[in-house]
């Protein structure tokens, strides 16, 4: 668990919207400390490979991109203007700290209007990100020299532990995921295998869904097994609507995903006493898996769910003991999918 811990902290302290940030460089090196051959690609997504026996081949995708913000205007006092990236709720943004990633990283605070000078009729009403500002406190000269519109503005906040196993952090989705499909690799790694087995860390995930569409084509796999954080528990959620943080993997069923393979991930769950949770997904999963599962000719796709409170803050909500689960649930289904598998 100590080394989960680890690679997730730096992952998560890492940066990566659109083709900004140093992401790819951190799971390269974390692939290649583990011996796994891996490559930054031309659309920003990270490749590991593991060779096996035969030409059939396995893909394991997470998507590494986090929610952000780009730079759309600088005024004339230096305040830098929000264009967001991914779904972000405006109303917890006020206030927040943040990285603006231009010739320089420099932190600064989404500014906040002092209560007493808020009309009254306005104090219930959200302010839309189109309003909102960062204040990095330099002067329009040093501004204009180290930050031009387009930039990548970044939560910014620390690798924190909870209570047990609780960790919270930025970028759990999909960080979370990432360290899940890292760890698999590495132990797949020594094991006997007959398919090749590619890791895919996926760009752009949360608005084009590129790395999954470009890896799915280019790579010879028959299978994918997409990785991807699932809606934690929250008051006022109906039951159907959240997993447990603690209580094991999400195994996704529904109309695009093969039931064969949700099966067999819950047959291997059971096998090897992984405790796991079902989530139903009657259309479209809102993953990469989308966009994987109906590459060429198809290709049978899965779904493996990390629960994580707060999504798409910068307080977001994991427990360590849900990735080792789900480590291993892709690990001994991976190998029972190539014993079982049938041309």
């Amino acid at each position: 668990m100590d080394h989960i811990d680890e690679v997730l902290r730096n992952l998560t302290l890492a940066t990566g919207i659109g083709y900004s940030g140093d992401i790819q460089n951190v799971i390269q090196k974390q692939l290649q400390d583990f011996g796994i051959d891996a490559e930054i690609e031309k659309d920003g997504s990270v490749c590991g490979y593991i060779e096996g026996m035969t030409t059939r081949g396995i893909m394991i995708a997470c998507h590494i991109d986090e929610v952000g913000f780009l730079i759309n205007s600088i005024d004339d006092a230096g305040r830098l203007g929000l264009s967001e990236v991914g779904g972000i709720d405006a109303s917890i943004l006020p206030g927040q700290e943040v990285m603006v990633n231009g010739l320089k990283s420099v932190p600064g605070y989404i500014g906040a209007k002092p209560p007493h000078l808020v009309p009254k009729e306005e104090r219930k009403k959200i302010l839309p990100i189109d309003k909102l500002f960062v204040d990095t406190g330099l002067s329009i000269s040093e501004v204009k020299e180290f930050f031009k519109i387009g930039d990548s503005i970044s939560f910014l906040s620390r690798y924190r532990k909870l209570q047990g196993d609780l960790r919270t952090v930025k970028s759990l989705d999909n960080r979370a995921s990432v360290a899940c499909g890292i760890m698999a690799m590495h132990e797949l790694s020594q094991r006997k295998r007959n398919f090749n087995i590619y890791f895919v860390a996926t760009s752009q995930e949360e608005f084009t869904g590129l790395g999954a569409r470009t890896h799915a084509y280019r790579l010879p796999v028959d299978y994918a097994i997409v990785v991807d954080v699932s809606f934690g528990e929250h008051p006022d959620l109906k039951e159907h609507e959240y997993t447990l943080l603690g209580n094991g993997p999400v195994i996704g069923r529904g109309a695009t995903i093969p039931e064969r393979l949700s099966d067999l991930l819950i047959k291997t769950a059971e096998e090897f006493d992984i405790p796991y949770q079902i989530e139903a997904l009657p259309t479209h999963t809102g993953t990469d898996a989308d966009g994987i599962a109906f590459t060429r000719d198809g290709i049978a796709t899965c779904v493996i769910g990390i629960p994580l409170r707060y999504m798409h803050t910068p307080v977001e909500i994991v427990c360590l003991k849900d990735i080792e689960y789900a480590k291993n649930l892709i690990v001994n289904y991976t190998e029972k999918l190539m014993k079982n598998d049938k041309k």
